[in-house]
């Protein structure tokens, strides 16, 4: 195995009640002018909108969850669409039961607090629209 190091800058976000994550997130790439970011959390929420995609029909089957729960694990990225910040997340949420669920994170509201470390990238990463699933996807040369 072979390892390296890179110097990184890392931000790190507490969101608060009521606050949905990516409106949160992409007010933050604009403010702080991230150019690109991977993204991990955990916390709480109570109203999350999790998805598979489907590359038959080409779109999100998707699934609401308006219950307390916990954020088990929180992973993704942020890369730009033109001026837009885009904001991918999945996601792995756990009910009290401890039964989970998971998937593409449409949109989510913070219940008690939702904690997130954003390892900020010196490039700037694009999203380009991918026709063969009308998906913007990461364009990386």
């Amino acid at each position: 195995m072979t390892a390296g190091q890179t110097p990184a800058e890392m931000i790190f976000v507490r969101l608060h009640p009521g606050e949905e994550v990516h409106a949160c997130l992409m007010d933050l790439a604009r403010r702080e002018a991230v150019p690109s970011a991977s993204v991990s959390g955990l916390g709480a929420v109570n109203d999350i909108v999790l998805a598979l995609f489907d590359p038959a029909s080409r779109r999100y089957l998707e699934t609401r969850l308006t219950e307390d729960l916990e954020v088990v694990s929180l992973a993704g990225n942020l890369a730009w669409a033109g001026d837009d910040p885009v904001i991918h997340l999945h996601g792995v949420v756990s009910r009290a039961d401890c039964s989970t669920a998971a998937g593409h994170i449409m949109r989510a509201t913070v219940s008690v607090t939702l904690e997130i470390a954003l390892m900020v990238g010196s490039r700037r990463m694009e999203r380009r629209l991918d026709p063969a699933f009308s998906l913007k996807l990461l364009h990386l040369r």
